[in-house]
């Protein structure tokens, strides 16, 4: 497996990539981690800039959709669910590309082997059946490790999943990267010195069900006939946009945006250009209604 990190604070990760079974996992060529810091070499102009102020007014900075889109472009992890317009459009995204991207996957007889990920307060939580999923499909995964307010709302075109490490708020998206690459990472064979010490963990799918012991628990005369104990979780829907609606979209801050004003042909909501501070209020209370 190899992670792809998008980072403006890569010395985040240097304790953790040099110690125990990450290490080991890197020492062994069973997984890769790249760090981008796309400051560096798509900061626009001579002070490398990647942020500006929130067209609508506000604390904080936002983080300008060009650089980190001319990053994802370059190591080939734009989503492929992207289509470009050659038309202005209004940019209005409510819901994550996530489902679409599962479906896509789903329905798709070659399956893609990349995946990036936005990690972010109004994404899906992360949990063992996505991680499951991840470990057992994907060969690398781009992560996007956003700071101050967030990305510029319209880099969400280009992202294939946002994720969540849980209903809180960090400095940085670098702790909750750690906390996928360590999750996916120790599912992948030979991690883990023995499978079976991961195979029954708690949420997983296999657990409590000790396939290596069937023949002993039902008898070795019967085992080769016996219809094996289906996994858990085996029928559940990994992404639910109506779930993510009615429990997600109340508890988060609206989108933010920066300049330009059009980028891609995606425009800034028109609201937040108007100057009217009662109308953009009632806006970012109401914004994906």
């Amino acid at each position: 497996m190899h992670y792809t990190v998008f980072t403006l604070q890569p010395n985040i990760f240097d304790s953790f990539l040099s110690n125990s079974l990450i290490a080991r996992g890197i020492s062994n060529n069973i997984i890769s981690v790249n760090r981008v810091n796309w400051r560096e070499k798509y900061g626009i102009g001579g002070y490398k800039q990647i942020d500006d102020k929130p067209f609508g007014g506000g604390h904080g900075m936002v983080l300008q959709p060009d650089p980190i889109f001319q990053a994802l472009n370059d190591a080939n992890l734009v989503s492929t669910l992207y289509e470009k317009s050659n038309k202005i459009i209004n940019h209005n995204r409510i819901v994550p590309n996530n489902s679409n991207f599962y479906q896509n996957w789903q329905s798709n007889e070659k399956k893609v082997g990349k995946v990036t990920i936005s990690l972010t307060p109004r994404g899906f939580p992360i949990n063992q059946q996505l991680v499951e999923w991840l470990s057992s499909n994907f060969y690398e995964l781009g992560i996007l490790c956003g700071r101050y307010e967030g990305f510029d709302h319209r880099i969400n075109e280009f992202v294939d999943l946002e994720l969540s490490l849980g209903d809180f708020v960090l400095n940085g998206g670098e702790v909750a990267a750690m906390a996928l690459i360590e999750s996916v990472s120790r599912l992948l064979p030979g991690f883990v010195t023995k499978s079976e010490n991961v195979m029954h963990d708690s949420f997983s799918s296999q657990l409590n069900h000790y396939v290596e012991q069937e023949e002993y628990v039902i008898g070795k005369n019967k085992f080769q006939n016996y219809e094996r104990i289906p996994k858990n979780n085996t029928n559940l829907q990994l992404f639910d946009d109506n779930k993510w609606k009615t429990n997600v979209l109340t508890k988060i801050e609206h989108p933010q945006y920066s300049r330009p004003e059009i980028w891609n042909n995606l425009q800034v909501p028109e609201i937040l250009l108007s100057g009217n501070h009662k109308k953009i209020q009632n806006w970012r209370l109401n914004w994906w209604k």
